[in-house]
């Protein structure tokens, strides 16, 4: 994830993998609009695990990937993969802060349900993705969209976590299992509970979209991202890509 102040405090110390079709669907876009055929940089902004990166340096060959997150925990996992592949000697993986890392510009930036997570001015947060990319660089952003189903769910959350206890957490795993029971084990239900407790710090709607625009990024499509629960907000892809150069 990020950084330890507010919600991605929930974060910290834990491992945090996704599934496996939700990386597959991201993969998928992000190879529809980054070149295949020669050496680029792509950065990947909540690795977790890395599942997404692992599945990008599989089809990507002369790509160098690099993947941060804010737990340490979820880093060491991805290292431990990173070992034993063969792409490993691309991929590099660091516990970082986003809005505190530096790097030289990437030609792909990518982050699936992170953004929104991302506590402080959405604005420096815009500017620095602008940024971190290169002149035509691309931003695949998975994160929830602005609509009446997620700004409910919004709220629910604000409520859940105000009253978190013990108790609340067992229930909430005991219905998950009902739920994933034949596409999640228990360890994957763990890991989402703390969800349930985290409002969005933002959606894409026009008014992000707009902000997007002003730092240089603009809005090429839009891809669906589908639900694996009716308690998860839903998602979308956006694909921008970095216009004229931003200010650093």
């Amino acid at each position: 994830m990020t950084r330890p102040a507010g919600a991605t405090g929930d974060f910290i110390g834990r491992t945090f993998t996704a599934p496996a079709a939700r990386s597959d669907r991201m993969r998928d876009i992000v190879l529809g609009h980054v070149p295949r055929d020669r050496a680029i940089r792509v950065l990947d902004i909540g690795c977790g695990t890395g599942s997404l990166l692992f599945r990008l340096a599989d089809m990507l060959p002369s790509a160098a990937l690099v993947g941060i997150d804010i737990s340490p925990a979820n880093i060491q996992a991805a290292n431990q993969q990173r070992a034993a592949r063969a792409t490993g000697a691309r991929l590099q993986f660091e516990a970082a802060d986003y809005l505190a890392y530096r790097a030289e510009p990437f030609d792909a930036i990518v982050t699936d349900g992170v953004l929104h997570l991302v506590p402080g001015d959405t604005s420096a947060l815009v500017r620095k993705l602008a940024g971190d990319l290169r002149e035509g660089g691309v931003l695949v952003c998975s994160m929830p969209f602005d609509c009446a189903y997620n700004t409910m769910f919004a709220v629910v959350r604000r409520v859940l976590r105000a009253v978190r206890f013990p108790w609340l957490d067992r229930r909430i795993l005991q219905i998950a299992r009902l739920v994933h029971r034949r596409d999640m084990d228990d360890d994957g239900l763990r890991e989402r509970v703390d969800y349930m407790y985290i409002p969005p710090e933002r959606m894409m709607g026009e008014h992000l979209a707009r902000s997007f625009a002003s730092a240089g990024l603009h809005r090429a499509t839009e891809y669906p991202m589908n639900s694996t629960s009716p308690s998860q907000l839903k998602h979308a892809v956006t694909i921008f890509v970095r216009g004229a150069a931003t200010p650093r």
